[in-house]
């Protein structure tokens, strides 16, 4: 039989060819694809003479495989269905909630908030493998291993693709041992009295609160002894008593229901801001992020 690559024969004719041996008829098979009987005949012919074998024995009564293309359609069998599996791999992330899926998340908020969530996502999901990226750093989602991250504020990049998944402000908060050693502040002029405890982030230093007071805006600055580029830092020195922190409101909701902050001043927190997916190029069309920012803007809002 001639060595000839799949490529160069023509992959309907194959097909019809297929259905032909299965259906033992090309009258069937013409039928099966909307084809004129004739035209089915022509198509088989011109594939036995590319091929320069005959592939099926024809009588008055019947119509059968010939050896040779016994062997030859069982072969394009096997190489039809890898194609239409590579095919279906190929536009699986469009349509499958499955494959790997590159998270980066705020430190903090990563562990308070959305490693439960996420454990329910893979619950419900289980074709998805996860692999998570924890920091605060906020860098280009272009240089950086992940399809998506989690961030607060809105993208640097106009041309940043996010979903909003919820609304959040920045309030301050301090536990209650704090409060009871230092007294409570009543006002935004108390709090220059009060130890701050600071986030550096994206080159801001976090020494200066710039607020909103009422609705006027308003810039405090504590008395700043304890600065970490890490919000969970922050967190936990807040919460073991060593100052007042300035923290995202999704951050420290669970310790406010537990009693281990308590937010000071509440007519006093930053503009609102609100948390985001952004997407890196090209993963905003796969299930498996578009499923994501589904489920997170469902559970945050």
């Amino acid at each position: 039989m001639p060595n000839l690559a799949l490529s160069s024969l023509e992959l309907p004719a194959l097909r019809l060819a297929l259905r032909v041996a299965d259906l033992g008829s090309v009258a069937a098979a013409a039928r099966e694809q909307d084809l004129l009987p004739a035209t089915a005949t022509a198509a088989i012919r011109r594939l036995e003479g590319h091929l320069k074998v005959k592939l099926f024995a024809r009588s008055s009564r019947a119509l059968r495989t010939t050896p040779e293309g016994e062997q030859f359609l069982g072969r394009v069998r096997e190489a039809l269905l890898l194609l239409d599996h590579g095919v279906g791999e190929l536009h699986a992330p469009m349509t499958q909630v499955r494959g790997v899926l590159r998270l980066g998340v705020p430190t903090d908020l990563g562990t308070q908030v959305i490693r439960p969530l996420l454990d329910e996502f893979l619950q419900r999901h289980p074709l998805i493998q996860l692999d998570v990226l924890i920091g605060d750093r906020v860098a280009d989602l272009s240089r950086e291993p992940v399809d998506a991250a989690i961030r607060y504020g809105e993208p640097a990049q106009a041309d940043q693709i996010v979903r909003h998944l919820a609304d959040n402000t920045a309030i301050l908060v301090a536990s209650p041992d704090y409060l009871r050693r230092a007294g409570t502040p009543l006002s935004v002029a108390d709090l220059a009295s009060h130890e701050g405890i600071a986030l550096r982030l994206a080159g801001r230093s976090g020494l200066v609160w710039k607020l909103l007071d009422h609705g006027s805006p308003v810039e405090i600055r504590p008395r700043i002894r304890r600065v970490a580029d890490n919000g969970l830092m922050t967190r936990l020195w807040a919460i073991d008593g060593h100052g007042i922190a300035l923290k995202s409101r999704l951050d420290v909701a669970a310790d406010r229901a537990a009693g281990r902050l308590v937010q000071v001043l509440p007519k006093v927190e930053s503009a609102p801001y609100p948390l985001v997916l952004a997407l890196a190029q090209g993963t905003h069309l796969s299930a498996r992020m578009r499923v994501l920012g589904d489920f997170l803007k469902a559970r945050l809002t």
